[in-house]
């Protein structure tokens, strides 16, 4: 075993040297310090974590980001989504969870969450990406100000939304979302 250590070794700095150089781990954990651009993503995540983690809205949006079934299902994490009444509430949407994930699961889970916002956000980039630049209420649109109001109007809203003012003044949470988050990236 002794003869071993000291082949170990420098094949241990080879495999921290190689991973630092190539950027991720063996487990595919990044090995480089973090970019810039983290620190930004890292506050436009807290400007879009809105409750705790498991709230239920009356509405149906499930945990820190307020995700709906129908974004959910975008997302992977639901199947079926379709509108319903719940409780006092008409328009909801609803859906299946995809086994093994219950909504029970979902609410416990940060890392879940997350990754379930993660994907809404690298989902719809490319739909508002060539809408950035664009003069939305005398302001510059910039990628996260689209992304925080794309969350809230969902993919096909997020277009009637940037063209009219009048959806804005009507959707005015996903205007202050929009207001909020302008700028960040």
């Amino acid at each position: 075993m002794a003869k071993m250590i000291p082949l170990l070794l420098p094949v241990g700095i080879f495999g921290f040297l190689g991973g630092a150089a190539l950027g991720t781990s063996r487990k595919n954990l990044s090995m480089l310090p973090p970019r810039k651009n983290s620190v930004r993503w890292e506050k436009f995540v807290a400007i879009m974590t809105v409750s705790p983690r498991e709230h239920v809205s009356p509405r149906q949006r499930f945990g820190m980001f307020g995700l709906d079934a129908r974004r959910l299902a975008d997302v992977g994490f639901m199947t079926s989504p379709r509108k319903t009444t719940i409780g006092a509430e008409s328009g909801v949407w609803s859906g299946e969870w995809v086994a093994p994930l219950t909504a029970e699961k979902f609410l416990a889970s940060t890392p879940a969450q997350y990754e379930a916002f993660a994907r809404s956000m690298r989902r719809l980039a490319p739909k508002v990406a060539p809408h950035v630049g664009v003069d939305i209420d005398g302001k510059k649109a910039t990628l996260s100000g689209l992304l925080a109001a794309g969350h809230l109007a969902g993919e096909t809203g997020i277009e009637s939304w940037i063209a009219d003012p009048a959806a804005r003044v009507k959707f005015r949470a996903t205007t202050a979302n929009f207001d909020k988050s302008n700028g960040i990236f």
